[in-house]
């Protein structure tokens, strides 16, 4: 019985569904809003970051946010349905905080899943065929 008990734990282990992802650098994007005061909201944000190209036509985007604090905001973008061979959906999740009328991203992570048969169809961060 005692062996029993010990295995359960290292099954659910196994077979809890993590969501992996992918951390970005937010070197670039900081230094390409510094001088910005043009953007409001943490939604804007987040949409110029992805900069889906507009002769792609206008993308179906989820986006949400959750305040964290004064002024630190976490913001989720997600887009599925991508017009793409092996991926089918994208997610970002982006923290960033206000520093009066200018934004500092302190971290953006992000994940995808595969169309059905071409890879992983949950979120996370393996390779799509």
């Amino acid at each position: 019985m005692k062996k029993l008990i010990s295995v359960i734990p290292a099954l659910l282990s196994l077979t809890a569904c993590s969501e992996s992802f992918e951390r970005v650098d937010t070197t670039a994007f900081n230094r390409q809003i510094a001088s910005r005061t043009d953007i409001k909201t943490p939604e804007q944000l987040i949409e110029l970051y992805y900069a889906y190209p507009a002769n792609e036509g206008k993308p179906e985007l989820s986006v949400q946010t959750r305040r964290l604090d004064d002024n630190r905001y976490e913001t989720t973008l997600i887009h599925e349905r991508l017009q793409d061979d092996s991926k089918a959906g994208v997610k970002i999740v982006m923290t960033a905080q206000t520093n009066g009328p200018a934004w500092l991203v302190t971290e953006i992570k992000r994940n995808w899943k595969c169309w059905q048969g071409r890879g992983h169809t949950g979120w996370g961060t393996g390779k799509c065929n």
